[in-house]
């Protein structure tokens, strides 16, 4: 409400009439209800997302995020959010997870190599599932870029002619590297389009933080997208393209709940083995009735993860069982943070060919999507304990002092329970 400051006994008198009392007792009985609503849909959200999170199998304390562990308070640059906007503070998404989707490499290595195969230019993107030290969202630059540019379907049919590949921030050296020799720093998001070898296919007007940099709109990025798919002209080839797994499989739960999606992960101890299942398992990723619903990840054992069993949630973790480590695919809901997992199907090795699409199909069928709100999942994450460990320290500055403040809270909170 504007506040009305009187200047003289005749604005005095016009501010306290009748009709502006009456006006004014009717705007604030108004916000008040209004006010009142906002906060009990907050708190029955609250109380689902804390619910969906127990049944994800979440565990109080618990850690996620790659191996290594940097800590908060390291320094560098940092910019704000592509085209200048603020953080965002809620994910909004349908029930169901039947909305098309891009299916992004997660790796560079296997990116490139997908390139360079089939001679077609990338879409690249980075980003990080996770913003002060909690996972469970993409930072707010790569949210904007998704809900501004890469959620549109025509986008997402040209995206067909490239390579597209998406890199978890301040996971791998040498993927900052690579990320450093394109922006000259190497910071949470970046946005570019690439040639089949790895090298800048458009110029960059700014940054290199989003796609408002080299197109005018989503209209510009489909017609200039589609001129460099034609100057290329990809490679015929029938082998089926590698399976696009995350770095590693803690990494993969993040991501699969800031996407929103189930987790489809393999496991084999031997590499022999676990290659020849991923075989099988790409054949379905990149069909069509698979393509862009599923995030994949691949490991040897999954002692590392936190796992709940969906025949007998109330086992806890089942992760280290025989069961659980024996050669197969496992389809994980992630729970809110990405950090914990309920198994839904495990299909074994031998059964991959004949039970795996099935499995997938019903996964992605049943998978219902969460609302998230950055804010309560900060409140949420302080009370359960949660908070993301990064393969490698945090460049952004500003990034890494928001780290530090909440570990600092994190760490004060413990000491009192």
């Amino acid at each position: 409400m504007q506040k009305v400051r009187p200047t003289s006994s005749a604005t005095a008198t016009n501010a306290l009439s009748p009709r502006r009392v009456f006006t004014c007792l009717f705007a604030c009985a108004f916000m008040s209800c209004a006010t009142l609503a906002q906060t009990i849909s907050a708190s029955n959200f609250t109380g689902r997302s804390a619910k969906n999170s127990a049944q994800g199998g979440a565990q109080g304390g618990q850690t996620s995020g790659g191996k290594g562990g940097a800590k908060g308070g390291q320094t560098g640059g940092r910019g704000g959010p592509p085209n200048g906007g603020g953080p965002e503070t809620k994910t909004t998404s349908p029930a169901t997870g039947k909305d098309p989707a891009i299916q992004w490499y997660a790796t560079l290595e296997r990116g490139l190599a997908e390139a360079k195969r089939t001679n077609k230019p990338i879409l690249f993107v980075t980003g990080a599932p996770h913003c002060s030290g909690v996972s469970g969202m993409w930072c707010p630059g790569k949210k904007k870029i998704d809900d501004g540019w890469l959620t549109h379907n025509d986008i997402i049919e040209v995206a067909q002619k490239f390579v597209c590949i998406r890199l978890t921030s301040y996971e791998s050296q040498s993927e900052s590297a690579f990320i450093e020799k394109l922006r000259g720093n190497p910071v949470n998001t970046a946005f570019a389009i690439l040639t089949p070898q790895g090298e800048p296919a458009l110029k960059v007007q700014g940054l290199g933080r989003g796609p408002s940099e080299l197109f005018g709109d989503t209209a510009d990025m489909v017609k200039q997208m589609n001129e460099v798919a034609a100057k290329f002209g990809a490679t015929d080839v029938a082998q089926t393209p590698m399976l696009p797994v995350t770095l590693s499989a803690k990494l993969g739960l993040a991501v699969a709940s800031a996407d929103l999606q189930p987790l489809v992960l393999v496991v084999a101890s031997d590499a022999a083995v676990r290659a020849a299942l991923e075989a099988k398992v790409a054949k379905l990723a990149w069909s069509k009735d698979f393509q862009g619903f599923f995030t994949y990840a691949n490991a040897a054992n999954t002692k590392s993860l936190v796992l709940t069993s969906a025949a007998n949630t109330s086992s806890g973790n089942v992760a280290n069982t025989v069961a659980m480590n024996k050669d197969s695919v496992l389809i994980i809901e992630p729970d809110i943070f990405g950090a914990a997992g309920k198994i839904v199907a495990q299909i074994s090795a031998s059964d991959v060919d004949t039970q795996l699409p099935s499995a997938m199909k019903s996964a992605r069928t049943n998978h219902v999507r969460m609302e998230k709100s950055r804010e309560q999942l900060k409140r949420m994450a302080l009370a359960q304990g949660i908070y993301f460990e990064t393969g490698i320290p945090v460049s952004g500055k500003r990034e890494a002092e928001d780290r530090a403040k909440y570990k600092q809270k994190l760490d004060a909170r413990k000491k009192t329970l």
